[in-house]
């Protein structure tokens, strides 16, 4: 049996290094948060807006002139908003991870990537590559709102 790894993460002599270890500094809940944040807001935006959109142009038989509601644009930009704001909450979550994690092992982004080492890094930086991406996603959908308007009208 081999001596556990000593408090600040190095290795017991004859031990190998854990692959990550400042895992412990992350939270495994900011995590997931920081992966799957944005692209759950982005859907629920999507999937709330159009269904409200729809339904509100298009509650029977035939579409309608004007939505059922008059303020159906201001419904539909709060869902937006939220969804933008959660997207930046995953990404600033991901930076401070990343900001966190930034000395888990030596050498530059090319050689943590290409070893397998850092994994905390590595999640931190993908969660901030998916929030940037899914925050443009929800920024195109306000744009939508902006200049389309309800009902065809």
């Amino acid at each position: 049996m081999s001596a556990p790894a000593t408090s600040d993460d190095r290795p017991a002599p004859g031990r190998p290094s854990h692959p990550s270890p400042h895992r412990h500094q992350v939270a495994p809940w900011s995590l997931w948060f920081e992966l799957i944040g944005a692209p759950i807001a982005w859907l629920l935006q999507l999937s709330v807006s159009v269904s409200m959109g729809g339904y509100a142009c298009y509650p029977h038989d035939a579409p309608l002139a004007a939505p059922l509601w008059g303020n159906l644009v201001g419904m539909i930009l709060w869902v937006e908003v939220i969804a933008l704001l959660i997207c930046l909450a995953a990404g600033v979550v991901s930076y401070l991870n990343w900001r966190r994690t930034s000395r888990e092992k030596p050498g530059d982004a090319h050689n943590v990537l290409g070893g397998g080492d850092g994994r905390s890094r590595f999640l931190a930086m993908a969660g901030m590559l998916v929030s940037v991406l899914f925050l443009i996603a929800t920024s195109f959908a306000i744009g939508n709102l902006a200049t389309i308007q309800p009902c065809g009208g």
